[in-house]
């Protein structure tokens, strides 16, 4: 990758930049993300709320959306991973892996968990769900209730603060055989944690075989699950690797150039 655009709003003044241009990426900056470049690819916050990113998801706009990692900060007292999806919501390819990342991770693999579907946790999240549902909105969580006929359902509220999210999130884990959720982090934590998912919206669990919720019932590990946790750690990177500027290298030798990779997913996002 040669060029990548940036929002001032958001780059600006960033250590890192320098850094990058010193590896010879050329930085672009934008001021008004109207005027980005259809050819180049953007980096930006993966927030939802943001009008920009739903347009950007509409008209399939080049772009690395970099966010909160998906698994992993929980160990530190910081945010050590930072996740990257590319021209989509989440990368749900399961590629050729270059070579073993997963030790980078620091986190164990869990052993598949789930014998029987009984207990079912519907986890939404308070901000998105009004944009993948708005007709729904936060109602969203409630309406799925009736989807799991004879199970034991609880809806996860989360918490505000970060600390506090992770106060209960392994309790419910350890309680739930499914958890539920709208391409949530809280989804990608309990695969990897050896519990059935169900992700409504794009997600990076669906690289290990999408799940329906017609197949709520099914106990059994998705066959790809052990690969995919490579699939994780290619699709989140440290701090000091987005610094550095090695995150771009690691995601496209994963993927190949960015300006050439499909991500095979379609938004109707209201803007």
């Amino acid at each position: 990758m040669k060029k990548i655009q940036l929002l001032t709003s958001e780059y600006k003044g960033l250590e890192c930049v320098d850094v990058w241009n010193k590896s010879g990426i050329e930085t672009i900056f934008l001021d008004d993300w109207r005027t980005v470049d259809k050819t180049i690819p953007v980096l930006c916050a993966a927030d939802l709320l943001k009008s920009h990113v739903r347009f950007w998801l509409n008209s399939n706009q080049l772009a690395i959306y970099a966010g909160r990692g998906y698994a992993g900060n929980h160990l530190y007292k910081h945010r050590l991973f930072h996740r990257a999806s590319v021209n989509g919501w989440a990368n749900i390819k399961l590629n050729s892996i270059p070579h073993n990342r997963w030790e980078s991770m620091n986190l164990p693999r869990h052993p598949w968990k789930v014998k029987e579907v009984k207990n079912v946790l519907i986890a939404p999240s308070k901000m998105t769900s009004r944009v993948w549902t708005p007709d729904l909105d936060w109602r969203w969580a409630e309406s799925m209730i009736e989807k799991f006929p004879g199970a034991n359902v609880k809806i996860r509220a989360k918490p505000g603060k970060a600390g506090l999210r992770y106060e209960t999130l392994w309790q419910d884990f350890d309680w739930a055989d499914l958890v539920v959720s709208q391409s949530s982090a809280i989804t990608v934590e309990a695969f990897w944690y050896g519990k059935k998912v169900i992700s409504t919206q794009p997600c990076i669990t669906w690289a290990a075989g999408l799940q329906h919720l017609e197949d709520w019932q099914n106990p059994n590990e998705p066959a790809l699950r052990e690969a995919w946790h490579e699939h994780l750690a290619w699709s989140q990177f440290t701090v000091n690797e987005w610094h550095t500027g090695e995150a771009f290298t690691l995601i496209e030798k994963y993927i190949g150039p960015i300006e050439l990779y499909q991500s095979n997913q379609t938004f109707n996002l209201n803007v």
